[in-house]
């Protein structure tokens, strides 16, 4: 991300106010969904989690040191996995239906951020609009900036969002299918070899799509995302259009 930056030609001030808005939108993003998976999974009955002292909002307990650094300078890295012990859920008779809902909890803390944010930045846009007409474009108005903020905010929570559905261990999408596999097969050596060395894929795909600006990783995240951003705009366009019409904006 740093590097892109760089590259970009942008003024020193602007580089800063985006990096600023990156560590917003990615503490936020990760933060919101290790503490998802951490609170379903206590929820449900384990106290793992909360043992460990994951179940907080707070940053400092979700990020992993290289996998945050990899993120600043690369745009591409990873947060702490919340452990849990799935023997310990009890709520409801199905364990493997318990399971899913803990490996889809981060996700669905993503779609809420990414939801929320969506909103904040279109209400922040009807009112840069509103009450900076002449500014935004030339220069960083309050209310424009709070547009930015939350609209990469709701990029970047969407975008986790469709990385941790990608169906690749050790991600949430894998260990959904897995949870929907028979145990004949998931206890097989192939499937083991293969759990066990599909994550260099993620970075295959990732060093090749950065060196070769072939966007492959970027372009299936981009096809799980759309029905998410999707029912977004459907759900946040007419709120937006009616806070416009109400200043009398547009």
């Amino acid at each position: 991300m740093l590097i892109s930056l760089i590259r970009s030609g942008l003024e020193p001030q602007m580089i800063i106010f985006m990096v600023i808005i990156y560590v917003f939108a990615m503490t936020l993003s990760f933060s919101v969904h290790e503490f998802m998976h951490a609170s379903t999974a206590v929820w449900l009955g384990d106290p793992t989690p909360r043992n460990m002292g994951r179940l907080t909002l707070n940053p400092l307990a979700h990020l992993d040191p290289v996998g945050t650094i990899l993120l600043l300078v690369a745009g591409f890295g990873w947060g702490k996995p919340v452990m849990y012990n799935p023997r310990n859920l009890r709520r409801f008779k199905s364990y493997r239906g318990m399971n899913i809902m803990v490996h889809l909890a981060g996700v669905t803390g993503n779609f809420i951020v990414g939801l929320i944010s969506a909103i904040l930045a279109g209400l922040f846009s009807v009112l840069a609009v509103k009450f900076d007409p002449g500014a935004v474009g030339e220069q960083m108005t309050p209310f424009y900036a709070l547009y930015m903020l939350f609209s990469y905010t709701n990029i970047i929570s969407l975008m986790l969002l469709g990385f941790n559905l990608l169906p690749i261990p050790p991600l949430d999408g894998f260990h959904v299918l897995e949870e929907c596999l028979p145990y004949k097969v998931r206890s097989s050596n192939g499937y083991r070899k293969f759990e066990q060395f599909s994550p260099y894929i993620i970075w295959v795909v990732f060093i090749l799509g950065y060196f070769t600006n072939i966007p492959g990783l970027s372009t299936l995240i981009g096809i799980i995302e759309w029905p998410f951003n999707f029912i977004i705009n459907l759900l946040t366009n007419p709120l937006i259009m009616l806070v416009a019409k109400a200043l009398g904006v547009g």
